[in-house]
């Protein structure tokens, strides 16, 4: 059974990653999703707008993320958990910083809310809040906490790494195609970790 869905995990992860590929050669035929998007959240700006998106982008910016994972080592007492956590965030990290080098697209102009340095694609903050965000979600279901913790826990999860994306896109710092192929990529990249990294972890 165990087989099974480990099998499953990788052919999704491939899955997704062909359609990763399809999404970045043919990026140029969806501008007018990214315009769309846009033209969605434009109207809702004001100050106190962006003042509550700078906030949730936070959760996914390097200072924070560097501090979550010292809490981890610092309060689990499964040194696995802690380790894996710390290695998923420095690997998530590579390989977004590996893609944007690779496809070096430039980041939105005329509209940008904050001041951000860097290439947009895929978006960093999508792919790491899906990557740290995500593996939290996948403790949550393997472990033994009753199921309304468990379904609490998961869609907070789930609207934090949500959020964190629009977020970005609402900052006029990434395009939403930035921020859907950092999601897919970086489901594709957890499913592959999970099955094969996270077993050969020590404790």
């Amino acid at each position: 059974m165990d087989k099974i869905k480990n099998d499953k995990m990788v052919i999704v992860s491939l899955i997704l990653l062909l359609i990763f590929i399809i999404l970045v050669f043919l990026h140029n035929y969806f501008t007018p999703i990214d315009d769309f998007v846009y033209s969605l959240i434009k109207p809702l700006i004001s100050n106190s707008m962006t003042n509550i998106m700078q906030f949730i982008t936070f959760f996914s910016d390097p200072i924070w993320c560097i501090l979550l994972s010292c809490l981890m080592v610092l309060l689990v007492k499964n040194k696995k958990i802690s380790k894996a956590f710390l290695l998923n965030l420095i690997l998530v990290f590579l390989l977004n910083y590996v893609l944007k080098i690779l496809f070096s697209r430039e980041r939105p102009i005329d509209i940008n809310l904050i001041v951000e340095t860097g290439f947009s694609f895929p978006s960093g903050h999508a792919m790491i809040s899906l990557g740290i965000y995500g593996f939290l979600i996948y403790l949550l279901l393997k472990s033994n906490k009753n199921n309304l913790s468990k379904i609490m826990g998961i869609c907070f999860l789930i609207l934090l790494i949500f959020l964190i994306g629009i977020s970005r896109i609402y900052l006029g710092v990434h395009y939403a195609t930035d921020v859907i192929a950092g999601f897919i990529i970086s489901t594709s990249y957890l499913l592959l970790f999970i099955r094969f990294i996270y077993p050969k972890i020590k404790f």
